[in-house]
């Protein structure tokens, strides 16, 4: 690990909280799966699965999140080809979770692939509205494609875009805007060690510089009464926090939106400032994550 990462851990959050997540680095990470409820159960999937020696843990937080355990591949079992679930961690499917898309909305997600947020966005809608994920590339997008195709939603609409770049057709025009924006992904060196290896300063000025960009233009498309969600994979209060009170400061027709009621009596007590939460790797049960959740003033 980075010295200088290490000092940045030990002093944002204390030696404690940053031994725990340097620890939970270490550890070998479970699959995590979100199943999906819209033209699917729980106990069919949990049926397809056993057929063929694969079992279930209940993972924590939502009621859609398990631990999959006892297979040879994603690809061979019978429910994953059916789309009957994706693979997702728990920290992201959060993000979804508290936008609180509902049947008939229009919503944007703005750094989609490979399209977790959009499909469970879509499952929360029960596939009716329209949520068109974004991403940068043609190859990003056809994981996104991939993704939606196996799961039969018709609601979402892949579209290469850069979020750095004002839409204009989509100005006042999004009940939810989705920003899951690049970042440092500290959050989840335990996934992809290599991250802690590519780590600076500098890279963290630059990723701050393209997601306030990127919020600037999300701003836009809200329409009045709307919700802007923002969230990053990483545990660094520069991408997160700061880039509230920084978003607030530049735009104060939104203002944080009280989620305490949308989440678990778990983790009520680790929302802050109302509308926002952080999670820790070791600390939680899921990666280490940040989520924000905006509402335009009507």
């Amino acid at each position: 690990m980075p010295e200088f990462l290490v000092e940045e851990f030990v002093s944002q959050y204390g030696k404690e909280t940053a031994e725990t997540m340097m620890a939970d680095f270490l550890k070998e990470k479970q699959v995590t799966i979100r199943i999906n409820r819209w033209n699917n159960t729980i106990e069919e999937t949990k049926k397809s699965l056993e057929s063929q020696g694969a079992e279930l843990e209940k993972a924590p937080y939502l009621g859609e999140a398990f631990y999959l355990k006892n297979f040879e591949t994603i690809a061979s079992l019978n429910a994953f080809q059916e789309g009957r679930f994706q693979i997702q961690d728990v920290s992201s499917m959060m993000a979804a979770h508290l936008a609180d898309p509902k049947p008939g909305d229009q919503v944007l997600d703005l750094c989609a692939a490979p399209g977790g947020k959009s499909l469970h966005a879509a499952d929360k809608m029960r596939n009716q509205g329209c949520v068109e994920a974004r991403d940068l590339t043609e190859y990003k997008v056809d994981l996104i494609r991939e993704n939606v195709q196996r799961a039969g939603v018709s609601c979402v609409v892949p579209k290469v875009k850069d979020a750095e770049q004002l839409d204009a057709e989509w100005i006042g025009k999004a009940d939810v805007v989705i920003a899951d924006l690049p970042c440092t992904g500290y959050g989840v060196i335990g996934r992809k060690p290599d991250i802690k290896y590519y780590a600076s300063k500098e890279k963290e000025e630059e990723l701050v510089r393209i997601q306030r960009a990127i919020l600037a233009n999300a701003a836009s498309y809200v329409k009045p009464g709307g919700t802007l969600l923002y969230s990053t994979c990483t545990v660094n209060p520069g991408e997160n926090i700061e880039n509230v009170h920084w978003f607030l400061k530049e735009y104060p027709q939104f203002e944080l939106d009280d989620i305490t009621e949308n989440i678990c009596k778990e983790l009520k007590s680790d929302v802050i400032e109302k509308g926002c939460i952080q999670f820790f790797p070791g600390v939680h049960d899921c990666d280490g994550f940040f989520i924000a959740r905006f509402k335009k003033k009507a």
